[in-house]
């Protein structure tokens, strides 16, 4: 969905498709939408996705790195969560290189993929790779500040090439499709007509007049409803594995 074609279904709404003969300017939408979108970046887990980035050890000897020692992000990165240096892949360079080796002790030859009951050993040899991740990449202390855009190294210099793991804002046409997006949007639009209504005497055609502070308030209640129903989806996982 457009950004035109989103503004013209917010419209729609609040002039129940056109029976009632007001609404709200392009203009006054659109800072809405600029402003929701701050917000649902910031507090809603599914307006951001996992993306993964390596910065080569190159970047860490420039002027520009060793003067500031900061590195500029993509303007999308919302948080950073995991900064590592990168010291290999396994003791071989290749996880199914360490577990089929004639080298290694009995208990991992059990776990090779290639006997028996293959689905539940190579479940189980994944876990473990994903464990010994905390052995062979380094982590790295840092400061991300997601205004500036800037990753600041703090301690030693990097030897080795980064690997980065962060939440990035995915694209406005598809936040446009989220249903908590679209009554955000929609009941922020409320709380702003009621406003611009509630600055003058508005009559509808006979005389009927327009209580602003209705439909202020019908908007005001319906962001407070999607605020928590955003808060109950974004519970946490509290099962930890500690390396």
């Amino acid at each position: 969905m457009t950004r035109a074609e989103f503004i013209m279904q917010v419209k729609d709404e609040l002039r129940g498709s056109c029976a009632l003969p007001y609404s709200v300017p392009d203009n006054e939408i659109n800072r809405i939408i600029n402003q929701a979108k701050k917000w649902f970046y910031r507090n809603y887990k599914e307006a951001v996705e996992s993306q993964h980035y390596v910065i080569t050890k190159e970047q860490f000897e420039t002027p520009e790195f060793k003067k500031t020692r900061t590195i500029i992000l993509p303007s999308c990165v919302v948080s950073v969560y995991e900064v590592k240096e990168i010291s290999g892949g396994g003791r071989l360079m290749s996880v199914d290189a360490d577990f089929s080796d004639n080298r290694l002790i009995a208990a991992e030859l059990y776990l090779s993929p290639f006997q028996s009951d293959d689905l539940v050993m190579r479940t189980a040899q994944y876990a473990y790779w994903d464990l010994a991740q905390a052995f062979f990449l380094d982590r790295i202390s840092y400061d991300h500040n997601a205004n500036t855009h800037k990753l600041k190294i703090l301690g030693r210099d990097p030897k080795k090439n980064v690997y980065v793991q962060a939440y990035v804002e995915i694209p406005e046409e598809t936040l446009f499709e989220d249903w908590f997006f679209i009554r955000y949007v929609t009941a922020a639009a409320k709380v702003a007509l009621g406003r611009i209504l509630g600055f003058f005497s508005y009559n509808l055609p006979g005389g009927i007049s327009v209580n602003s502070d209705s439909i202020k308030q019908e908007g005001e209640d319906e962001l407070e409803k999607i605020k928590e129903q955003i808060d109950e989806e974004n519970a946490p996982d509290w099962f930890f594995i500690w390396h």
